[in-house]
């Protein structure tokens, strides 16, 4: 078995880098909010860690850990017979030809591409995004087919993009492996059986249409939603984004929504795939990513969002995006 570590990137990746890595790797990028060529090539881009494994011949598996600083745009030019990703947080967009969809945590996704027809992802800017990808070569997928037949089932019919939620145990084994830097032995072997575990999920959802498998934008039309309900559920949101830095409390939204504390927790989750007071949060961090951007201290900007105490602020926000609120600042 191959384990030898092929690329480890440096912890901030500029526009420059990410066209010479994609260069190397067959991915073209694209940062849309960067007009000026030359200054773009010295922008940052991402920050964070990007290392890649070889699990077995053939068979490559790429960890990151990243804040994205810029939003960006990737196109694949070279084929993949095989390609899975898991988002462990943050968010991307994936097109495969007409058809589209958004990941999200806990979400996994295989496909397969070639060259006449590529896979496209978009990062929205302000974001923790935590990702374990993993791509074989026709070599590998042909090895492991030999030694598991109904793999096959991956390689039949035309390429699709294929959505799936993984278990909370398969998250949590994932997360242990990926958190490991070989204190509980050699974590690739634990990598390795993972990759067996996904292939096994990726096969179980292998006749699942995928038509209707896209990103609802909030308040879309959910079939498990009126119209009534659907306009309810937009006062929420239009109060928690004007006013993420409000002391909001459940009882009061409620009243908002005219529905009961119990039915807005579930249509709300419904609605925007997460709770009300996770979306609150994360409507928080971004205003407080925004700020810092802007220069303002992070005492002033954890109280400016809703935060009464910094200490409670920095920990939310290095959960979130993988550093400090100072550290953000610095970089941006």
């Amino acid at each position: 078995m191959a384990t030898t570590i092929s690329a480890t990137l440096p912890r901030q990746l500029s526009a420059g880098d990410l066209e010479r890595l994609g260069a190397r790797c067959g991915i073209a990028y694209r940062f849309p909010a960067l007009a000026d060529h030359e200054k773009a090539a010295q922008t940052p881009i991402l920050r964070g860690r990007v290392d890649e494994l070889e699990l077995r011949r053939g068979i490559f598996l790429t960890r990151s850990d990243l804040t994205v600083l810029e939003p960006y745009a990737s196109s694949s030019l070279a084929a993949a017979p095989l390609f899975i990703t898991v988002i462990l947080d943050g968010k991307v967009r994936l097109r495969l030809g007409e058809e589209s969809l958004w990941l999200s945590p806990g979400q996994a996704l295989c496909s397969r591409f070639d060259d006449r027809q590529a896979l496209e992802a978009w990062q929205d800017a302000g974001q923790r995004l935590r990702t374990l990808n993993l791509a074989f070569r026709t070599d590998a997928l042909a090895a492991l087919t030999h030694q598991y037949p109904t793999l096959k089932a991956l390689e039949e019919g035309p390429p699709a993009l294929r959505r799936q939620t993984l278990p909370r145990h398969l998250l949590e084994t994932l997360e242990e492996a990926l958190a490991s830097d070989g204190d509980c032995g050699d974590p690739r072997l634990l990598l390795d059986a993972l990759m067996l575990q996904l292939l096994a999920r990726m096969l179980a959802s292998v006749n699942e249409a995928t038509s209707d498998d896209t990103y609802h934008p909030p308040t879309a039309a959910i079939p498990s939603l009126s119209n009534g309900e659907r306009d309810r559920l937009a006062r929420v949101r239009q109060a928690l984004d004007t006013h993420p830095e409000a002391d909001h409390r459940l009882a009061e939204l409620a009243r908002l929504a005219a529905m009961s504390q119990s039915s807005l927790r579930a249509k709300f989750a419904t609605a925007h795939g997460q709770s009300v007071f996770a979306y609150l949060r994360r409507r928080r961090l971004a205003k407080a990513a925004e700020l810092l951007r802007q220069g303002m201290d992070v005492q002033q900007t954890a109280h400016a969002v809703g935060y009464g105490h910094a200490s409670n602020f920095t920990t939310a926000f290095r959960r979130h995006f993988g550093m400090s609120p100072r550290a953000y600042r610095n970089a941006t």
